[in-house]
């Protein structure tokens, strides 16, 4: 099978989609697909190659189109943002129009759309409903042929739409499993980057500092845990932000880091005492659509997990049986759960084993096999994979 992926994004990027998009492509690879990668030639500050970058053992074939207004992004970045997307949007449907491909594949909802009225195999990955103009998201997802779906609260959606049962499958995000196996917790890294301890238990949060994503909460939680604060990752803006508050707050057991590539940063994650998904009930992307890849890795990790008791966690985690879940937007509750963990280290084992184990059926493998079987057209999946 040849299949373009169309993703008008800057890659490589710091951000979780680049992972989640170089992830998806690495997987059907293995699965013999034959993929070129169609992105924007835009500027960026990460001068690593796409391989380097994403650790990619098998060169990627990639498709650069022209940004055609890329002078624009210094001196006007809104006009820059709706006209790249724009511009990129019509310059890739041009290019598919003349393309071999047996498939096409992307998240932008908008490109696929057109594509599949001009009769060409479109497979659009939704990961949440847009804010505005959901009347004609709704449109959309009813006109597009081919659905992957990553959150399991859209199945529901769909259904209430009136989606074709047949037309979709609900794949979540994954974890590289093997990647996770082949690395070894070890408690120096907290003394080596952070000078505390390694006996100094490690409260480790990853990824983005956006509201929506709770860390405010954990930071308002700090106070009463019973060990060190750990916070990697966050774009400058968002650090400087945190690190006023935590100035601010007075708070002395918190500390902050910038990203760390992911092939270093699964040794911090799986040397944590505890792992925090503190998402907010209070945003609708929080509470229902978000699958965050670092979700799957900390179920990797065999480190006891505290997160939001919302709905885009309550597939994959389960009070008491491998996670423990705490109010939203409630850091008492947050700092409550993460000191029983830390205090009570056999319910912190047996919760880890239990969702380390659930792990390996989220292996980004097992989720190419699905999408590869959907795109040909098994017919029996589209029944089976609806969970």
């Amino acid at each position: 099978m040849r299949l373009l992926y169309l993703a008008n994004s800057r890659l490589p990027t710091e951000k979780a989609h680049g992972w989640q998009i170089i992830k998806t492509i690495e997987a059907l690879q293995k699965q013999g697909v034959e993929i070129t990668l169609v992105a924007p030639r835009r500027r960026n500050t990460i001068t690593d190659s796409l391989e380097n970058y994403y650790n990619l053992a098998v060169p990627l074939e990639i498709t650069y189109i022209p940004n055609v207004c890329g002078w624009l992004e210094t001196y006007w970045q809104h006009a820059y943002f709706i006209l790249q997307r724009l511009t990129f949007g019509f310059l890739a449907f041009a290019y598919v129009l003349f393309s071999r491909a047996d498939a096409i594949y992307s998240r932008d909802i908008t490109i696929c759309f057109w594509l599949s009225l001009v009769g060409k195999n479109i497979i659009f990955e939704d990961h949440e409903p847009k804010k505005r103009w959901r009347w004609l998201y709704r449109w959309f997802i009813k006109t597009i042929p081919k659905k992957v779906i990553v959150a399991q609260a859209l199945e529901n959606l769909y259904q209430r739409e009136g989606v074709d049962a047949h037309s979709y499958i609900v794949a979540p995000n994954g974890v590289d499993i093997e990647a996770f196996a082949n690395v070894s917790a070890d408690k120096n890294v907290w003394t080596d980057t952070f000078g505390f301890k390694p006996d100094e238990p490690a409260v480790l949060y990853v990824g983005h500092f956006y509201a929506w994503k709770g860390v405010y909460t954990l930071l308002d939680a700090a106070k009463f845990i019973k060990g060190m604060i750990i916070l990697i990752g966050g774009i400058p803006q968002d650090r400087q932000k945190v690190e006023s508050y935590i100035l601010e707050k007075k708070l002395t057991n918190v500390r902050v880091h910038e990203f760390i590539p992911h092939a270093e940063i699964i040794k911090f994650i799986k040397s944590a005492d505890v792992l925090v998904l503190p998402n907010t009930a209070r945003e609708e992307r929080s509470a229902k659509y978000t699958t965050p890849i670092k979700l799957f890795e900390y179920m990797a990790s065999n480190v006891p997990i505290v997160a939001s008791n919302v709905e885009s966690f309550q597939g994959y985690l389960k009070n008491n049986e491998n996670a423990l879940l705490c109010e939203p937007d409630n850091s008492a509750d947050l700092a409550e759960k993460i000191n029983m963990l830390l205090n009570n280290r056999v319910l912190a084992r047996t919760l880890a084993q239990a969702v380390s184990g659930q792990a390996r059926g989220y292996d980004w493998q097992e989720r190419a096999k699905k999408i590869v079987k959907f795109i040909d057209g098994d017919s029996s999946l589209l029944l089976n994979c609806q969970a």
